[in-house]
This record gives C-alpha cells, sequence and structure tokens, in this order.
C-alpha cells in the first residue's frame, strides 16, 4: 500500500514554510518511500514519526540535489549521536519499536528534496505516520 502524503507551505518568513505528513502501512521487504520533502530554500527540517503495530528495520535518509538528479543515499544508519548533515537524532530510528515515537533534525542546505524512506521488521508489516516542518 503507498503511503499517503500531503505537502503545504505555512507561515511567515521568520517561521516555518513548509509541513509536510503521512501516514500509511509498510511492508517487511523492500523500502518503502515514507516522505519527500521539497527542501530547496529551507536550512534545517524536523521529522518525526510514530510506528505502529511492528518495529522498524530500515530507515533510510536520501537527497536529491538537482530536479533532473538521482536520490543519493545520504544515511541508512542513524544513532542517537549523528555527524554530518544531521544535527540531532532521538536514537537509532532503523530499530524504532512499534508504538514509538522517533525524531530527527537535519541540515539541508544545498538539497533539492529529502527522500525519508524504511520497512517493516523481516517478520510483518507496519503502519507509519511521519510529520516534517522546515524553516529557513
Amino acid at each position: 500500500m503507498a503511503m499517503t502524503q500531503s505537502t503545504r507551505p505555512a507561515g511567515a518568513q521568520v517561521g516555518p514554510l513548509l509541513f509536510a505528513s503521512a501516514s500509511g502501512t509498510i511492508p517487511a521487504t523492500g523500502n518503502t518511500v515514507l516522505l519527500e520533502v521539497p527542501t530547496l530554500g529551507l536550512k534545517n527540517i524536523g521529522v518525526d514519526f510514530d510506528v505502529g503495530v511492528n518495529a522498524l528495520d530500515t530507515f533510510i535518509v536520501s537527497a536529491q540535489f538537482h530536479p533532473d538528479g538521482a536520490f543519493q543515499t545520504l544515511y541508512s544508519a542513524i544513532t542517537s549521536t549523528p555527524a554530518g548533515l544531521i544535527i540531532a537524532a532521538s536514537g537509532t530510528l532503523a530499530s524504532t519499536g512499534a508504538g514509538a515515537t522517533a525524531w530527527l533534525l537535519m541540515d539541508v542546505r544545498g538539497i533539492y528534496k529529502v527522500r525519508i524512506s524504511a520497512s517493516g521488521t523481516a517478520a510483518d508489516t507496519t503502519t507509519v505516520a511521519i510529520r516534517c516542518s522546515g524553516s529557513r
């Protein structure tokens, strides 16, 4: 089942400029795109997500640097002590358990679009609700 996503600009120039959210069911096999966020002109994004009935076993952050370019995997193992463009995270996102909420804060300067992908544990599918806000 595909994720259902909504993205809308909001706020004033000094406040949040983008809100995006998605929810749906993701299978245990393969990586499902949870959210694609246009980030051109933003400095940071904050992402939080709730995991449903089963844990995650993969969490990937990819970036597209140009509208005509391919997505490049930036992070496939985000922990509570991140480096690089990930400013902070609530823990090891790829092992977020059932019923848990997790988050990350990311510097997105120079990035056209960010894609978040995940998969459920090898045993079963799970549900995910994900939210994002961006600011200058």
